[in-house]
Formats: C-alpha cells, sequence, structure tokens
C-alpha cells in the first residue's frame, strides 16, 4: 500500500509543498470536539502523545482512544473502560509547574522581575491545591512515597529553578508564549496537531521551542521525537524550520551542582539540546501516515513489555501481559537438568587429549 507521503514525492511535490490550513491557535481554545469527546476516526487529528501510545501498545490506544467502529466490548467506537482509578500523583508536578510558567510568558509576569518568583509560587500553590483536591486525580501519598508539604516543595523548587534557568538561556522574547496549540496537515486528508509549551522568537537566536520536564533522570521516560515532532508542526505551518529545540529540566536548572555515582562533579546547564533535520521531520511525517493507515485497517493487536505497560491502566485486564508474565515466569523456573559438578563421581580427566 503506498501512503500519500510517498506518493506525493513521487509525483514530484514535497511534504512541505502542502499550503498549510491550520493556525496557532489562543491558549485554552478547544479543537474539533469529535478528538475529545469520541472515538477517533480517520478524520481525528493525530497528536504525538496518541502517535507514540499507538506504535507502543496498538491495544493500549484502542481501549484508551477508541476508533471508528471498533468495537473493544463496550459498543462500536466506545473505549473500554479503565479498571481503577490509578493515583495520578507523577502528574500533578507537570501540572503545577507548567502552570506557573504559562501565566509567566501569556500574562506577562516578568515585565514585573523584582515580583516574578513570588507570583509564580502564589500561582503555582493554588494550582496545586486544585490538583490535589480533584477526585480524578485520586492522590495516594503511599504510592508517591511523599507528604503533601514534600510534593509542594518540590514544585516550587521546579517553579524557581525554571526561573533560574530562563534567565540564564534568555528565554524571553519580543513573541514569546506558553502552551501554543498548533495544527498542520501532512496532506489534504491527514492533520496532525501538539501543544508546544513554550515558544519563543529572538533576532539573536531565531525560533526556539521548549518542552520542560520533571523527570528524576535526565531523558528517562523522555523521547526527543516529541520535540522534533512540534517541529513538524511548525515547519508545516510557516514553511521554516525552527532554529532550536530544548527540553528544559525541572529539578536540574542553570548552575545546579550534581555529583554521579563516581563522584564526578557537574554544573547543570537546565537544558538538553535536540537535534534535527528535514529528514526527521518527513521520517515523523511517514510514521503518522503509517499509523494511521494501520489504524484505518483496525490492526489493534497487543505488544506488552515491561516498560510500557507498567504504567498502563489497564495493566490489570489486559490477558496478553497476563500470557506474557507467566511465561517468563514459568521460563525462570524451568528446573536445570544439568546435575551438579560436585555430583560427579571421583577419578581424573585428561583435558589435554
Amino acid at each position: 500500500m503506498k501512503l500519500r507521503l510517498l506518493r506525493n514525492a513521487e509525483q514530484g511535490g514535497g511534504l512541505f509543498d502542502i499550503p498549510p490550513t491550520g493556525t496557532v491557535t489562543p491558549v485554552g481554545s478547544v479543537l474539533d470536539s469529535r478528538d475529545r469527546r469520541f472515538g477517533m476516526n480517520t478524520s481525528s487529528t493525530l497528536y504525538w502523545s496518541t502517535l507514540k501510545m499507538y506504535e507502543e501498545c496498538p491495544q493500549k490506544f484502542v481501549w484508551s482512544k477508541g476508533w471508528d467502529q471498533y468495537d473493544c466490548g463496550y459498543g462500536p467506537g466506545e473505549r473500554k473502560p479503565k479498571p481503577e482509578q490509578r493515583s495520578r500523583h507523577h502528574a500533578v508536578f507537570g501540572i503545577v509547574i507548567q502552570q506557573a510558567i504559562e501565566d509567566m510568558y501569556n500574562l506577562e509576569l516578568y515585565r514585573d522581575p523584582k515580583n516574578l518568583t513570588a507570583r509564580m509560587l502564589e500561582i503555582g500553590e493554588k494550582e496545586f491545591d486544585r490538583q490535589i483536591e480533584k477526585p480524578r486525580n485520586n492522590i495516594n501519598y503511599s504510592e508517591a512515597k511523599m507528604t503533601r508539604a514534600e510534593m509542594w516543595d518540590l514544585c516550587a523548587d521546579g517553579i524557581t529553578g525554571f526561573v533560574q534557568t530562563m534567565k540564564a538561556h534568555r528565554f524571553l522574547g519580543p513573541y514569546a508564549k506558553a502552551e501554543v496549540d498548533l495544527v498542520g496537515w501532512i496532506d489534504t486528508w491527514s492533520p496532525i496537531g501538539g501543544r508546544a509549551d513554550t515558544i519563543i522568537k529572538r533576532e539573536d537566536t531565531g525560533v526556539t521551542i521548549i518542552d520542560g520536564k520533571n523527570t528524576k533522570y535526565k531523558m528517562q521516560y523522555t523521547d526527543p521525537d516529541q520535540l522534533r515532532w512540534y517541529a513538524l508542526l511548525y515547519k508545516l505551518l510557516y514553511k521554516v524550520m525552527p532554529d532550536r529545540l530544548a527540553y528544559v529540566w525541572y529539578r536540574f536548572p542553570t548552575g545546579l551542582v550534581t555529583t554521579d555515582k563516581e563522584g564526578t562533579e557537574t554544573i547543570e546547564t537546565g537544558v538538553e539540546w535536540v537535534e534535527f533535520d528535514e529528514a526527521d521531520l518527513q521520517g515523523l511525517a511517514q510514521r503518522a501516515l503509517e499509523a494511521k493507515a494501520a489504524m484505518k485497517a483496525e490492526q489493534f493487536d497487543p505488544v506488552p513489555s515491561p516498560k510500557v505497560c507498567n504504567f498502563c491502566d489497564f495493566l490489570t485486564v489486559c490477558d496478553a501481559r497476563k500470557t506474557q508474565r507467566a511465561a517468563n515466569s514459568a521460563k525462570r523456573n524451568k528446573k536445570n537438568q544439568i546435575t551438579e559438578i560436585t555430583e560427579a563421581k571421583a577419578g581424573f580427566a585428561d583435558w589435554s587429549l
């Protein structure tokens, strides 16, 4: 089956020759309700998180998102109900810190530098209280291995750390906006979208797209292709490449001194620059088309793996993962057929023969 991106190239057209019909939308705007309220279908906008989920496990995708008339056992297009409400303490940190950062940029709080940090902490604490009280977050402090006060301290450190990194790298400019919705079209039939944490435009450094991470270990559970996806969207919309992509580490702000297992000290920069070129963006566009084609063909077989399954809401009801774990356990418990060397009969063997 020839996908449209390949066909465009064969006909002399390029990926970025198709006029963009998407726009950068204001913060808080709501995209097509069909993508948000109901199961996905062939006309749905494909987001990075959705593509990533499908590539990791098609079954997890269709159970979480639903698809057209595909029946997961609860009616055509219906999502599979989550068997349990898991604690979302891990999500609270990033939400709280990003809310303070969003208001800093979009309300231009940086114009009052003297009170900036205090104002951001005030915003963060208000959002923290709101997230903690949300029933859907179902915060379990035992699972988090932190008290409520310790959770807020981590959020506060992330907010102050970001301010430090923002100043060091001059993440401000004539255009500096957070939570920017981007929607573009790979071709006439294939909309893709994403929400960039922050986009900054400056004369000296050009266009920079950054994404904040609260990960405990740098680059763990982090995929650089997420930022490249935003670069693809930007290119589709504006026909030019952004100049820089970077992850900002909330727990490793600029100037922090860390020590590794060998005792080597490192002065953190607060960021991780992500390299990219047009070939990377074309590869991501191809992956998007292939995933959408597979979804249309209803290819939703499970692909169990510990890395993905351990964070899946459907872990307890996934037969594929249960079967895989049972098989792995059987391998580990298989009786060793070789007798112990100490049981060998006495004697002498000449190994030089």
